[in-house]
């Protein structure tokens, strides 16, 4: 491995070390995640529930992971589930008082750190850089995919 394959490696590996040394106090990556899935969907309307399959879609996960992680939620009184009036087959998740306020905490404190991000980058900077990782996104997803065709890599199914 060159230099350079090493240097782009360890700047990969640095973001999940990221991402995981983040969270709420009690509140679980996992659930954190949800929670975030649920307020996106619902585009911050606290009235408005969100499928559990628009859930399961959004986070890539099993729906068994999604019910474990809703039960929890539930629970720590911070989302309630029910069923659809219009569709009883269908279940809506909804956010409690409590639920609602960590939303919109968590939604200034998110605010607040990309503006110190972009801050500290500049603007240019930021938008170089979404473009750069889009785009090494798309190129990774299509290596790996010809490599799968190849049989020498298998993603990880559910």
């Amino acid at each position: 491995m060159n230099q350079l394959e090493e240097e782009l490696l360890r700047t990969l590996h640095q973001f999940p070390r990221l991402r995981s040394e983040f969270s709420l106090p009690g509140i679980s990556r996992g659930k954190l995640m949800l929670m975030s899935a649920a307020w996106e969907i619902s585009q911050g309307d606290a009235s408005r529930g969100v499928r559990v399959s628009d859930l399961v879609a959004r986070l890539g996960i099993p729906a068994s992971g999604v019910s474990r992680l809703l039960k929890g939620l539930e629970e720590d009184g911070i989302l309630k589930r029910s069923l659809d009036p219009k569709d009883r087959r269908t279940t809506l998740v909804t956010f409690t008082e409590e639920g609602l306020d960590i939303m919109q905490k968590c939604t200034v404190m998110f605010g607040d750190m990309l503006d110190s991000i972009i801050t500290g980058m500049g603007e240019e900077k930021v938008k170089t850089l979404c473009s750069l990782l889009d785009e090494l996104y798309r190129l990774s997803d299509s290596v790996i995919r010809a490599q799968e065709k190849k049989g020498f890599l298998k993603r990880e199914t559910e």
